[in-house]
């Protein structure tokens, strides 16, 4: 059985079974001691049942704690002008904002990314947020450089028109890995940093914007570094589905 730590971060709560109730945060881990690995932190003002005390910790069955694994991100705020479906900003080559919107980074999707890049430090995966909010001024300079640079048709595959960005709602982030020689490119997907992301990014609210083979419906080539905040509930529903956002929320891309 794991071992609940930290004896002095708990209260006792009465009831039965047993339970006590969480102070602080509390590290679970495989066995007696902080030498042994920590399986999760069951955070504070949870009522955690316990099975007994061993030494200075309490045997604590892992099956009863797993609901406590996960910390749960918040859905983003409505207030941001522009079109809502079932509660979420839709922004694509349809949908857009207005120019003068520029709230810079929304700071529940800021909260999210910093305690992933914290857990994939954990796992020894180290991530970086190298392109977060940009403004419409932004986005316009950028997509005319790419037109001039690519041609228009090449430069709509791989980036938006000012006003069609999610960069400008402050809830999307383009993640790197520790090589940046792989960041925006195809070879990124092929790094454990992609393959880690395409499976916890959900748990933090978010999912991969474009995924590979559904440039026919988002409009953009595949993109595993471009992540979108939606909160951890709708997060979870849109990666179980298997569907992109357009396609689970029935809209035109």
């Amino acid at each position: 059985m794991p071992l609940l730590k930290a004896p002095h971060q708990i209260s006792v709560v009465e009831a039965a079974p047993p339970k006590y109730l969480t102070t602080a945060n509390v590290n679970l881990r495989k066995g007696s001691g902080t030498k042994h690995r920590v399986i999760l932190t069951i955070p504070k003002g949870k009522n955690v049942p316990y099975l007994k005390k061993k030494g200075n910790g309490f045997k604590q069955n892992i099956k009863g704690a797993k609901k406590y694994s996960s910390t749960t991100y918040a859905a983003p705020s409505t207030k941001t002008p522009g079109t809502y479906v079932k509660g979420v900003l839709i922004v694509n080559k349809k949908y857009k904002l207005p120019a003068t919107y520029n709230s810079g980074e929304q700071k529940q999707a800021r909260k999210a990314v910093d305690a992933m890049i914290k857990k994939a430090k954990k796992d020894h995966v180290r991530l970086t947020a190298f392109s977060t909010f940009r403004s419409y001024d932004r986005q316009r300079v950028l997509y005319n450089n790419y037109v001039a640079s690519h041609g228009k048709k090449q430069a709509d595959r791989f980036s938006a028109r000012p006003g069609h960005s999610e960069h400008q709602t402050g809830l999307a982030f383009d993640i790197g890995g520790a090589n940046s020689k792989h960041w925006a490119e195809n070879s990124f997907a092929k790094t454990k940093e992609a393959k880690w992301i395409a499976k916890h990014a959900h748990k933090f609210g978010f999912i991969i914007r474009y995924p590979k083979g559904k440039e026919k419906i988002t409009g953009y080539q595949y993109e595993p570094w471009h992540l979108r905040y939606l909160g951890t509930t709708n997060a979870k529903k849109v990666k179980k589905s298997g569907k992109t956002l357009e396609e689970y929320l029935n809209l035109k891309g």
